[in-house]
């Protein structure tokens, strides 16, 4: 039967000096009701954002059975998991908690659980610096000049493998009160992932006057 288990039927014979005889019969079985022995149990694994679903990663911990072990005196071990998706966290992030079962020859079962989990806690790279700029003051402020510089992040840019990237400043609302209505002003510039790990880039606005009156 399933596994090593099995039965046999026998006829045990009762003879006597004389030769007649008596019959009785009966049935020896081996049953296996003992599940599978869980000698190690899965572990939880996380790993950096590949932006790619770390689909590697998680094959292989699945393959794996994330490192379970099982044993059955009585026949070999099967084994099976319950995964269907990852949850959709930050960015290209997410976990899932796995059943893995081990089953043996004769149907009987075991659990482990564990989680697998996508991680990003790299900040986005900056691979173009915020660039500073020198305009000619125009007795007004240079404004239009200073928000576009303020809106495209002083030409700087930068990406992230694990999401968006969103753009945020300090300019403090004014620049510094130089001669005229020159000045100038240093601005950090913040790179922000959806995970919300940061990177900065400076640069500084400035508003010259080199025009005679």
């Amino acid at each position: 039967d399933c596994g090593d288990t099995g039965s046999a039927t026998v006829t045990f014979t009762a003879t006597d000096d004389c030769g007649n005889t008596s019959e009785t019969t009966a049935i020896f079985t081996i049953i296996d009701t003992t599940a599978p022995d869980i000698t190690g149990e899965a572990q939880s694994l996380t790993v950096e954002c590949d932006g790619a679903g770390n689909q590697v990663n998680l094959d292989a911990w699945l393959q794996n059975v994330a490192g379970s072990l099982a044993s059955d005196i009585c026949g070999g071990v099967t084994w099976s998991n319950n995964f269907t998706d990852l949850s959709d966290d930050c960015g290209d992030t997410g976990s899932a908690t796995v059943t893995f079962t081990a089953t043996d020859d004769c149907g009987n079962t075991s659990e482990t659980t564990a989680t697998f989990t996508i991680i990003d806690t790299t900040p986005p790279s900056i691979g173009i610096p915020a660039a500073n700029l020198t305009v000619e003051c125009d007795g007004g402020g240079n404004g239009m000049q200073l928000t576009e510089w303020l809106e495209t992040q002083g030409g700087a840019g930068a990406i992230d493998i694990c999401g968006g990237v969103t753009w945020t400043n300090d300019f403090p609302g004014a620049l510094s009160d130089d001669c005229g209505a020159t000045g100038s002003v240093t601005v950090t510039f913040f790179a922000t992932d959806e995970c919300n790990n940061t990177s900065e880039t400076t640069a500084t606005f400035t508003i010259v006057d080199t025009t005679a009156p």
